[in-house]
């Protein structure tokens, strides 16, 4: 190495895994959570993480190390297509429960998946074939399994056909049954949301009284034993197990009005498939959105308490993140320029500010792969022509990487927090910590003048909500509001604090979605902003 300077380009892989296989296959740490996933009688099987923390390497990690791994995503399934209906908007909107309808949809699509997955069924002949070997497997004699007969033969001639297409035909069955007893009962009746929402107060209680019956007799009455009939005759090798995995629930696929109920949905299904010795299907969701979801509205009989045992927490410790850098700046490095191994302290400075480097940068994330991986690449991207990276460097780069990183927390959090890269200017040049009785409601005011402008007074956003309360409406309790915006401000991680002289230091860079309650946080206590954020939001130190 004695003439190695970095290169152009060079980077210890991408931010996303979906993008980084060539980073993955080699450079992947296990920290124990991949043999819960693969134990299929262990209950953990939704992987709960913030943006970063591994859930789509782990999901990798599974499919690449199992042949029979079913790989979807909201994409795949064409869901799209039920968020877009007219009819069902129209009836969600009267205040019809359609998750009956949502979970029937689930459990259809995962049968057929892991049936079409296992006899490889691709057109009529391999139905055929199939169809030939299911009623060899299956004897005519128990009726509830005879059913199971029935389900193949009514919907197996269309497994082949397009997801979309299985979703258009059971939708259909679902608008007859919905539309049936509205039509012709009141006049110029559209269906949409919009048509609900101008129906009187008596015509929306029958509405919604006439979906939630028909609802409750929508199903696929063959369907209703067939998670049985998989356990019993068809997913029984216990050396040939199945999963299935699904990843991007927090991307763009839906209306966010449906997605909510689409995806809870689809964790009682997750729940339902727990009763296969021999198949387990596995999701991958924020815990951000994992907390919307279940607390988007009150459901009777809803218990969250019953879900837990599902959930795969994803941690990491410092060792393990230690790991992670180590493996991949020896493979770039290796890969280009020498045979024998390279360590971090072999292109890093040993200290920034007589602080331990990794130390320094790990200090600047939020424990997760992503951000220490995404901090080494702003260094690499000033290095080029330089034989290793200096403190200087590493200062230099934290200016894009604190910027980075507050637009990420931002995007992360959009769906609670919308206007947060606003709000969380709020913190723009504060000292690194500080009292919270410093924050007097003269001080706030003048902080919410300077954001105001980038601000919507019709805004959905808690935070902005409360800033517009106390200084529009002056009828908000300024205490409240101050308590409050702090409370949010710790739960996604941009501040910790100390609630008392005796107690420690609290953060929420673990996945857990912690709350502070409003009396924990007094006058007296401390303010911490995170590190990550300094320099994006020009912090005195």
């Amino acid at each position: 190495m004695d003439n190695f300077v970095f290169r152009k380009h060079d980077n210890v892989g991408a931010a996303a895994a979906e993008h980084d296989s060539q980073f993955l296959d080699d450079c992947f740490v296990d920290t124990g959570d991949i043999k819960f996933l693969f134990d299929r009688k262990n209950p953990k099987r939704i992987i709960v993480g913030r943006t970063g923390a591994g859930k789509t390497a782990l999901l990798y990690h599974l499919a690449h190390s199992n042949n029979n791994v079913i790989e979807l995503s909201p994409h795949d399934l064409s869901l799209n297509f039920i968020a877009t209906n007219k009819v069902l908007a129209f009836f969600e909107e009267a205040g019809v429960n359609l998750s009956p309808f949502y979970v029937l949809l689930w459990k259809h699509l995962l049968v057929v998946e892991l049936i079409k997955a296992k006899f490889k069924i691709k057109d009529e002949a391999s139905y055929k074939t199939f169809m030939r070997t299911i009623s060899s497997i299956i004897r005519k004699k128990d009726r509830n399994k005879e059913l199971a007969i029935d389900y193949f033969e009514t919907w197996g001639n269309k497994f082949w056909l397009t997801t979309e297409q299985r979703i258009h035909e059971l939708t259909s069955r679902v608008e007859q049954s919905l539309t049936a007893g509205v039509n012709g009962k009141f006049s110029n009746i559209t269906f949409n949301a919009e048509g609900a929402k101008k129906l009187s107060v008596e015509q929306r209680a029958e509405v919604k009284e006439h979906g939630l019956d028909a609802v409750s007799k929508v199903q696929i009455r063959e369907l209703e034993n067939m998670l049985t009939v998989l356990e019993d005759n068809i997913f029984d090798d216990e050396k040939r197990p199945y999963y299935v995995t699904i990843d991007m629930l927090d991307e763009d696929w839906a209306d966010d009005r449906i997605k909510f109920k689409l995806i809870r949905s689809l964790i009682d299904v997750v729940n339902r498939f727990k009763q296969l010795s021999n198949v387990k299907v596995v999701l991958a969701i924020r815990h951000d959105l994992l907390y919307k979801v279940l607390h988007l509205e009150t459901i009777a009989g809803f218990q969250e308490e019953k879900y837990k045992a599902l959930y795969l927490n994803l941690k990491w410790e410092k060792s393990e993140l230690e790991k992670i850098v180590q493996y991949r700046i020896n493979k770039l490095i290796k890969h280009h320029y020498t045979k024998g191994d390279v360590s971090f302290k072999d292109v890093f400075p040993a200290h920034v500010d007589t602080k331990d480097t990794f130390d320094y940068m790990l200090e600047r994330t939020f424990f997760r792969p992503r951000d220490i991986i995404v901090f080494v690449n702003e260094c690499l991207e000033l290095c080029t022509g330089k034989p290793r990276i200096t403190a200087t460097i590493i200062k230099e780069a934290e200016n894009n990487y604190s910027a980075e990183r507050l637009q990420s927390l931002s995007n992360e959090w959009s769906i609670i927090l919308p206007d947060l890269m606003h709000t969380s200017r709020l913190l723009y040049g504060l000292k690194d910590h500080f009292e919270v009785r410093i924050i007097t409601q003269d001080f706030l005011a003048g902080k919410f003048e300077e954001i105001v402008f980038s601000l919507n007074e019709q805004s959905t956003d808690p935070i902005t909500k409360s800033l517009y309360s106390l200084y529009s409406a002056k009828s908000a309790n300024f205490d409240s509001v101050r308590n409050y915006i702090l409370r949010e401000f710790y739960a996604i991680g941009l501040i910790g604090i100390k609630t008392g002289p005796t107690d420690s230091t609290s953060w929420t860079r673990t996945n857990n979605l912690t709350r502070l309650e409003a009396g924990q946080i007094r006058p007296t206590s401390t303010v911490f902003i995170h590190p990550m954020f300094f320099r994006a939001l020009g912090v005195r130190l």
